[in-house]
């Protein structure tokens, strides 16, 4: 075989070197007098800022909404897993069919309390594989269902690593932090342009804008709109299927619509513990007194 030469340039982002030429144009300013202005053109710094603010939000929500987007997809896909890996199971005996509804339940409630740190449910989903010895193999059917189970299972590992790859990834910061410069320069510019009342008001306005900008970014980020209620509803058709009563962390009981006389199992973080406490509650008049209860109990411990 050939040898050939090994080429390597310096292992860093490209965007590195906007610093030494932000060190750069900071020294050019301060001893260059060829070219000045005689007065501070604001609607033209207004307009620039505005353009680059505008071309680097447009791409910052493309980046996000297509994440979402994935995110949904692969919900979908775990969720039709799960319903096969329970089905399946109840052909391959009752020993293992309670392993995997254990395991099941238990990865949901484990995904839907933390999110955006989805690899907490790894060993539920590696326990399945501890247990295939309990398959019950009895007849050719049997053995076809069993090859069936272990191609889903395999098949949901894959969506399973695709979610937590997708539900810990964030912007890049550089990006965002960028954004963020522009957006503060565009309100102070805005600031600066006040004078009539139309003027005051119009720069009211477009900074809440601004704001709410990145007040939505983040939330988006840390997947607390979009496709987190999506991964709720998933969860309900599998906590009905495997025959459990339906779980919710605590903080999110406001996006969920609850059923008066059912059964519900609430977690609650504990400050002391640093863990979660799950109490089954039923939905009456009295549920939202002893929801609040039960979390000042686990706050103040």
């Amino acid at each position: 075989m050939e040898d050939k030469t090994l080429k390597k340039g310096f292992n860093i982002y490209l965007y590195y070197w906007t610093i030494p030429f932000f060190i750069l144009l900071v020294i050019l300013n301060y001893v260059s007098d060829f070219v000045t202005l005689g007065e501070f053109d604001i609607g033209l710094m207004i307009s620039i800022v505005s353009f680059l603010f505008g071309f680097l939000i447009t791409i910052t929500f493309s980046m996000l909404l297509t994440k979402v987007s994935t995110l949904k997809e692969a919900l979908a896909g775990e969720t039709g897993r799960l319903v096969s890996l329970f089905l399946l199971s109840k052909q391959l005996g009752l020993k293992f069919h309670n392993v995997v509804k254990e395991k099941i339940d238990q990865y949901t409630i484990l995904t839907l309390s933390d999110y955006t740190n989805y690899e907490v449910g790894r060993e539920s989903i590696y326990s399945i594989y501890k247990n295939l010895n309990l398959m019950e193999i009895k007849s050719p059917i049997q053995e076809r269902l069993s090859n069936s189970f272990l191609h889903h299972l395999g098949e949901f590992e894959i969506l399973r690593e695709k979610l937590e790859y997708l539900t810990n990834r964030r912007i890049e910061w550089p990006l965002k932090f960028t954004s963020y410069v522009l957006g503060f320069t565009l309100i102070v510019l805005l600031f600066l342009n006040r004078g009539d009342t139309f003027a005051n008001g119009l720069f009211i306005v477009l900074s809440t804008i601004i704001i709410f900008i990145f007040l939505i970014i983040e939330d988006f980020d840390n997947l607390k709109i979009g496709d987190y209620t999506y991964n709720i509803s998933n969860s309900d058709q599998i906590f009905d299927l495997i025959g459990n009563d339906r779980y919710y962390p605590s903080e999110i009981l406001s996006r969920v619509k609850l059923t008066k006389g059912k059964r519900y199992r609430i977690g609650f973080y504990d400050k002391k513990t640093k863990k979660e406490v799950i109490e089954v509650l039923t939905y009456n008049p009295k549920f939202k007194s002893n929801v609040n209860i039960i979390s000042s109990e686990h706050s103040n411990r």
